[in-house]
């Protein structure tokens, strides 16, 4: 589960312009085609499979915006630069995207810059957690929150790098973002108390989105389910992805390379592309496919109690392969500095969790160093999505008092049947029969968290914990 990058040193290459040298030139041509049949199968798979693991974070999100906003006919608007609440935290029916958070509830905004900026009104949060994710097409985040601005802008204007700077008044906070299409992940805590959820949805909707409104785009609609399944599909939205948003100037080289999929510029259009093109792509897809859902243990650095601490969240550079494992795996993961995060497939002996083989316990003999609060939330091994648990107990963790003060349980327990009883400090977390994996959050982490001074506790069997097993017994 050990990251192989990790532990390498950082190291820079020599970057340069070919531009400054004496004659040389760029050229305009298609590349060659091999000869043959096989030839060609071989290549568009390798290229395909490039093109998934690059592709992968902008073509989930494409088709996520494509769920919310893509009108019912074609010719209509698309309904971009507005927020979509949910009014509960998820539960098991959450489908929007895997490995969801029960601690806050979500708002959904795809915005459209391409006509010109866009205008965020936001309420007083007071003390409360909240964020406004802004993820850019190929899933890195930025943060308007306590944490980015303490002192609480109360209107941020979101514009790309092209927009020329006017007079936005004093009120207003520029926020420059990479591409035209930004998704706006908001999440706003909710207390453990009641009435609360009503306080929540008040902010939501104090929340004001004002722009130009989406227009009558010529995009292609594609579903998750058909980016998910089909080469042609996923090569359909990355080429819209390509031609919408452009690509960082970093990748312009690896993305050339895809013209031969009818990505890009270029003559051939995906619908286009021939029969030995059409076998290579289907090749390529299965095998990135399958790559990627082997590797989803592979999202950061072990720790010696079996945790994984998940690297670089929304923060991804080249790291290709860990940006499309970690999307694979659930889209719209903050950056640590926001939430940091372990996961973990497995007990502290390695043996992978199952509801079969618990209970197991997690016992905190210091509460992780979250400065807002943290949570252990337990998630489905093969869909990734949340167990449907008895009474909706998907999580454990802290809850803020009215007094700002964060308290949690001391002792977590994770298995199939109800213990029979409960001590103080104790906490029952529901798990399947089958394989699950735990994701434990920190919110605004604190040094120590941040700098790893603390890490999680091992996830122990009863079996090494006789007094737990009595109490956990069946």
């Amino acid at each position: 589960m050990e990251s192989d990058h990790a532990a390498m040193p950082a190291a820079r290459l020599r970057i340069y312009d070919p531009a400054f040298s004496e004659q040389l030139r760029t050229s305009t041509s298609a590349d060659a085609r091999p000869v043959g049949d096989p030839a060609v199968v071989a290549a568009a798979a390798a290229a395909t499979h490039r093109a998934v693991v690059y592709g992968l974070p902008a073509v989930y999100q494409y088709a996520s915006m494509c769920s919310d906003c893509a009108p019912a006919e074609i010719g209509l608007p698309w309904s971009t630069n507005v927020f979509r609440h949910e009014r509960e935290t998820a539960t098991a029916s959450f489908d929007q995207f895997r490995v969801p958070n029960v601690d806050t509830v979500y708002s959904n905004g795809w915005l459209d810059l391409t006509d010109g900026p866009v205008t965020i009104d936001l309420p007083d949060f007071g003390s409360r957690y909240y964020t406004l994710e802004f993820l850019d097409a190929n899933s890195n985040a930025s943060n308007v929150s306590a944490r980015t601005h303490p002192d609480g802008p109360r209107r941020v204007v979101v514009v790309t790098p092209e927009w020329d700077a006017v007079d936005l008044g004093a009120d207003a906070t520029p926020f420059r973002v990479a591409t035209p299409i930004m998704w706006v992940l908001m999440r706003i805590q909710v207390h453990d108390e009641p009435g609360d959820i009503d306080r929540v949805r008040a902010l939501q909707d104090a929340v004001v989105v004002t722009g130009p409104g989406g227009g009558a785009r010529a995009w292609p609609v594609l579903t998750r389910h058909a980016v998910e399944s089909s080469g042609a599909a996923f090569l359909t939205a990355l080429d819209a992805v390509v031609s919408i948003n452009g690509v960082p100037a970093a990748d312009e080289g690896l993305v050339n390379g895809f013209r031969f999929l009818g990505v890009g510029p270029g003559p051939d259009t995906v619908a286009e592309l021939d029969d030995a093109v059409m076998r290579g792509v289907d090749a390529g897809f299965a095998e990135a496919m399958a790559l990627l859902d082997a590797s989803r243990s592979r999202l950061g650095r072990r720790t010696p109690s079996g945790w994984t601490k998940v690297l670089d969240k929304g923060a991804h550079g080249h790291n290709h392969v860990a940006r499309a494992i970690m999307n694979f795996v659930g889209l719209g993961a903050n950056v640590v500095d926001e939430n940091c995060s372990y996961n973990t497939y497995v007990d502290s002996e390695g043996d992978p969790l199952s509801g079969e083989a618990g209970p197991y316990e997690i016992h905190f003999p210091v509460a992780p160093p979250a400065e807002a609060f943290w949570s252990v939330t337990l998630y489905d091994a093969a869909t990734g999505f949340l167990h449907d648990a008895p009474d909706q107990v998907y999580s454990v963790g802290s809850s803020t008092r009215p007094d700002g003060t964060v308290v949690g349980p001391s002792r977590v327990v994770v298995g199939h049947h109800r213990p029979r009883s409960v001590e103080a400090g104790t906490r029952w977390l529901p798990a399947p029969l089958g394989p699950f994996f735990l994701v434990l959050r920190m919110y605004r982490p604190q040094p120590d968290a941040l700098e790893e001074r603390w890490t999680p506790p091992p996830v122990r069997s009863v079996q090494q914990n006789d007094g737990v097993a009595e109490r956990c017994s069946a």
